[in-house]
């Protein structure tokens, strides 16, 4: 089993905000998935995506080129800073190809400050 781990942090939506090269041909057999993000406003939401597409297809139905989404929402109504976590290890089975690239996409909603890191488990 080999690892490859996609990093980003940030406040804005934005397309393959990381992303990695696989070195040779196999399967993805699982993510693990640590996200914290933090906010200072009412329905503020990071929505994160592992992905085979360049481009988000988070509001895509029918995508069929994620292979991971996490998101982090948060409700309040009291002023304050409010933190989020999710810390998560989850089994899939995709396959990939020498030099294909996975990307992580990031879609903001509200004011929120996102920190992502998955760890790409492969063979």
């Amino acid at each position: 089993m080999k690892t490859l781990k996609l990093y980003a942090t940030g406040s804005a939506t934005g397309n393959a905000v990381a992303q990695v090269t696989i070195p040779s041909s196999g399967r993805i057999r699982g993510i693990q998935v640590a996200v914290s993000a933090d906010s200072i406003t009412d329905n503020a939401q990071a929505s994160i995506e592992v992905s085979r597409a360049s481009a988000t297809e988070i509001a895509v139905n029918g995508s069929q080129q994620c292979v991971c989404q996490v998101e982090a929402r948060n409700n309040f109504v009291t002023s304050g800073l409010s933190p989020i976590g999710i810390n998560t290890f989850y089994p899939v089975d995709v396959q990939v190809a020498q030099g294909q690239i996975i990307y992580l996409h990031a879609v903001i909603v509200g004011t929120i400050t996102y920190f992502a890191t998955f760890l790409i488990q492969y063979e």
